[in-house]
């Protein structure tokens, strides 16, 4: 009973941050009507698949200041998993895209830890940088070692008394 009981109580809960960058799209040049896409994928960071409760992506996006018919504003769309208006949308490429995941996106990611991203020129030409993909995990309960090793020490202690009673 002791042996269960400290078992019990050495289950640490902890709820983490990963982090996953990548750098497929660095300095791709994207002109009018392109598109460069790349996929996160965070399975080799220790996610476990059905744990994500929220998560966040930021795009570097910079002008490259090299328009032969001079767009006074560029345009960007942004696509993240299955599209929808909480999955992606409209961005200015001289700066940053920061958006939150929508459902159907942190769905995939729970379903298989992938989240594909696309970036469209709709305007200009700008240039895509690294997208750093942020997702909180839930608590989740782990056993610690010394909590194992406890509760298979009392069981050696079970084990022994017993012998030495029929003894």
């Amino acid at each position: 009973f002791v042996a269960v009981v400290a078992c019990v109580f050495s289950v640490n809960s902890f709820a983490g941050l990963i982090t996953d960058v990548e750098r497929e799209g660095v300095s791709t040049a994207v002109s009018f009507g392109q598109s460069v896409s790349w996929t996160h994928n965070i399975l080799d960071t220790g996610f476990a698949l059905g744990s994500a409760e929220s998560a966040s992506i930021v795009i570097e996006l910079k002008d490259d200041k090299n328009d032969p018919w001079y767009m006074p504003f560029e345009i960007a769309l942004v696509q993240l998993g299955n599209f929808d208006m909480e999955d992606g949308g409209v961005a200015n490429p001289t700066v940053a895209w920061f958006g939150n995941l929508g459902v159907s996106s942190l769905a995939k990611l729970n379903a298989d830890g992938t989240l594909f991203v696309q970036v469209t020129s709709k305007m200009g030409d700008f240039i895509v940088g690294k997208s750093t993909l942020s997702v909180i995990t839930k608590e989740i309960s782990v056993p610690e070692s010394s909590g194992l090793m406890l509760f298979g020490l009392g069981l050696l202690g079970l084990g022994l008394m017993r012998r030495k009673a029929r003894a």
